[in-house]
């Protein structure tokens, strides 16, 4: 059903998604007349507003089998995952729509759209070294990426295992990480064009560090960066309210999540 629904996604994502991230006890399904109709998975993030946190559940691989469209059957599952969401303490529910159309369909359940914080202060100056690309990452580099993101007014958080899954999906599709205790770059290349697709650094001089790495790794001078300290941009999603008791999130970063 999953390549029925999303053709564009390789076998090999399709089995890590199911290997690595998906759970049954996250897991939504409607049944008709015995066969699956729709599915979505919940899956538990954090989320940084200001000084509060809170926990959210993330609307992901949201489908409907082809044969069951326009029944209202997705509907039924999304009331549903609210009760399900609040029974399990989540504050928030959030998901990134693939498809313009999809922000006025979620708009009918409650969901607003969010936009990136418009600033982002740096953290205080260190040290820095060398970046250089890296093929793999530990526990270093996810203490660096948590580190950055802490720094964000409104952001969603990610545990170590989310970051692993990030790193998983983003060397599958060829991405080079550049990291060091003083930034991290997220980047690729599409045609003849260098792409960052995520990046932090801890001050002007990391920042040009790490560009000329960049530059020299892949041999070209021309670099779109997507996001940075100076202009958060990230993923245009959708946030729900499910506890009255929180306040409403209008801005909030999300970025290289598993879509």
């Amino acid at each position: 059903m999953w390549k029925l629904c999303f053709p564009m996604d390789t076998d090999t994502f399709i089995d890590f998604y199911f290997d690595e991230v998906y759970k049954n006890d996250e897991t939504l399904i409607y049944f008709e007349n015995g066969k699956t109709a729709a599915v979505f998975q919940m899956i538990p993030y954090t989320l940084k507003n200001g000084e509060e946190i809170s926990q959210a559940g993330y609307i992901s691989g949201a489908m409907t089998h082809p044969d069951f469209r326009r029944k209202g059957f997705m509907k039924e599952l999304l009331f549903a995952s609210f009760d399900i969401m609040r029974t399990r303490g989540f504050d928030y529910t959030f998901l990134v729509p693939q498809e313009a159309w999809l922000f006025d369909f979620y708009t009918k359940f409650g969901y607003k759209t969010i936009l990136p914080p418009k600033n982002l202060t740096n953290p205080s100056d260190h040290r820095y070294e060398s970046a250089g690309p890296k093929q793999s990452a530990g526990n270093q580099y996810y203490i660096t990426y948590s580190r950055f993101l802490s720094e964000i007014p409104q952001v969603v958080l990610k545990t170590e295992k989310q970051f692993q899954q990030i790193l998983h999906d983003f060397f599958d599709e060829n991405g080079v990480l550049f990291a060091n205790e003083q930034g991290i770059a997220f980047t690729f290349q599409e045609k003849n064009k260098i792409g960052i697709k995520e990046f932090f650094y801890q001050n002007q001089k990391v920042k040009d560090l790490f560009l000329k790495a960049i530059c020299d790794y892949y041999s070209q001078e021309e670099i779109v960066i997507l996001n940075s300290p100076d202009h958060l941009t990230g993923l245009r999603g959708m946030i729900k309210r499910l506890n009255d008791r929180k306040p409403d999130i209008s801005e909030l970063y999300i970025n290289m999540m598993l879509e």
